[in-house]
């Protein structure tokens, strides 16, 4: 059955200006609800697109409630988007999928950017002490406060108070049932309870930021052109942006029933601003059509020079650095062969340590006439006798 023209309409999905019918996310809102997060430091709106999926960056001390509903307002708005974006896309499946991800690394402690709470047993659980071997509190005074606390956590006691009231506290449990003794001297288990939320509330922000690591992940493709977008936006001038305004709406006045056209483009010239493609004589003169490769990196391939003169100082490349033991200096710019980068810090390191100080040819010694020779010089004539 076909729907009538006013409910074909109302199921069209709803996108702002921004977003262009899909390709593109509108963050601006969440972006405003980071900058009044507690200190985080303050960013521009490009930089945010970058990084507003580096949770695990954030310290866990600024995760508080704040933290917790801004990642609710970003889960809202990447829910939407996607239900809007790709609706055939099956959300619940995939949410499923990352919870479960979650619950795995929390069990191991290798969710990002929450690390295992690592702590002894003295601190948490307490460690027993025979109380056979001593005759008087004052014999367990000599172990001192912390061991002393640490045998009273293991007994469920009070833990507190000076060395003397702990050893006494203590001692007054040898031979007795726990039963038996002052129900005063037990610690309350309230701060247990204390605990057990402040970890279920960790527990809880950490699942929200599993989930946005999710949707992030599913939206990559839409979060590098929002990125390419705002950029262009950034170098063009207001007058530039007013035209296109105009003309956007007039082409969408002439075209609403219009199926989008496949641009002409037999040589895979890349897209200007205007999502045209480029000239090709502007192709040819940035070397658009020079691809340059780079075995440090993987044998990864850079299109045109700026790009592979740009890649340098980039993760890519200083990664792959690290992995050969190089430092990622000047010494090494346009080096892109493992072996010439090997051979080249070698013949650094042989230079470095020539410019070391060589005690035996240059550390000065003077003999019994006033002759200044060098050490190894010197020492040989001690040994002769000539001295």
């Amino acid at each position: 059955m076909r729907e009538k023209p006013g409910e074909e309409q109302d199921l069209l999905a709803d996108f702002t200006d921004e977003e262009g019918c899909g390709k593109y996310l509108d963050l601006h809102e969440i972006y405003t609800i980071y900058l009044n997060l507690k200190g985080m430091e303050p960013i521009d709106y490009l930089t945010f697109l970058s990084l507003f999926d580096r949770l695990f960056d954030i310290p866990k001390e600024r995760k508080t409630q704040d933290y917790r509903k801004y990642l609710e307002s970003l889960l809202e708005y990447l829910f939407d988007f996607i239900s809007r974006a790709k609706p055939l896309l099956d959300l619940e499946q995939e949410m499923k999928t990352a919870i479960a991800d979650f619950e795995e690394n929390w069990e191991k402690g290798s969710f990002p950017g929450w690390p295992k709470e690592s702590g002894s047993a003295l601190t948490h659980s307490g460690a027993h002490l025979d109380l056979s071997a001593f005759s008087s509190a004052e014999e367990l005074m000599s172990l001192g406060l912390d061991r002393l606390k640490s045998a009273l956590q293991a007994l469920g006691l009070k833990c507190g108070g000076t060395l003397e009231e702990r050893a006494q506290r203590l001692f007054m449990t040898k031979g007795k049932p726990l039963d038996t003794l002052d129900p005063s001297v037990f610690a309350k288990s309230k701060r247990k309870g204390k605990g057990g939320d402040n970890i279920q509330k960790k527990r809880e922000i950490a699942l929200l930021e599993a989930q946005a690591y999710k949707l992030i992940e599913i939206l990559g493709e839409e979060r590098q052109a929002t990125r390419e977008n705002v950029e262009r936006k950034q170098a063009r001038t207001s007058d530039e942006l007013e035209e296109d305004e105009d003309a956007d709406a007039a082409a969408n006045d002439e075209s609403d029933d219009e199926e989008e056209q496949v641009l002409y483009n037999p040589k895979n010239l890349p897209l200007g601003w205007d999502g045209k493609p480029i000239p090709y004589w502007l192709y040819k003169l940035h070397g658009l059509n020079i691809y340059y490769n780079c075995e440090i990196c993987g044998n990864f391939k850079y299109r045109g020079p700026k790009a592979f003169q740009r890649h340098f100082a980039e993760w890519r490349h200083a990664h792959g650095m690290r992995c050969l033991g190089i430092p990622n200096t000047a010494h090494f710019a346009n080096v892109t062969l493992i072996e010439d980068a090997l051979a080249l810090w070698d013949k650094l390191k042989s230079a470095k340590a020539k410019e070391r100080w060589q005690p035996d040819n240059e550390e000065e010694f003077e003999d019994s006439t006033g002759n200044v020779v060098s050490k190894k010089v010197y020492d040989d004539l001690q040994r002769q006798g000539l001295l």
